[in-house]
């Protein structure tokens, strides 16, 4: 899908943003499982993979 600007904070409520282009993978393990997270803003556009635009997004969890 489209690229977006992801944004995460740290334990101190600094974040730090990071660009996540089509087919990007960001996996939160460990303590940054609790982090605050999400996408700031959709660069629209910059994709042609989903008509009309757009981003995909897919949550796994392994559950016992």
């Amino acid at each position: 899908g489209d690229a977006a600007q992801f944004r995460i904070a740290d334990g101190e409520g600094r974040t730090r943003t990071l660009r996540l282009t089509s087919g990007d993978v960001c996996a939160l393990t460990g303590p940054a499982r609790l982090a605050r997270h999400g996408i700031d803003r959709v660069l629209e556009g910059s994709s042609r993979l989903i008509p009309g635009g757009g981003r995909l997004n897919l949550t796994l969890r392994i559950a016992r």
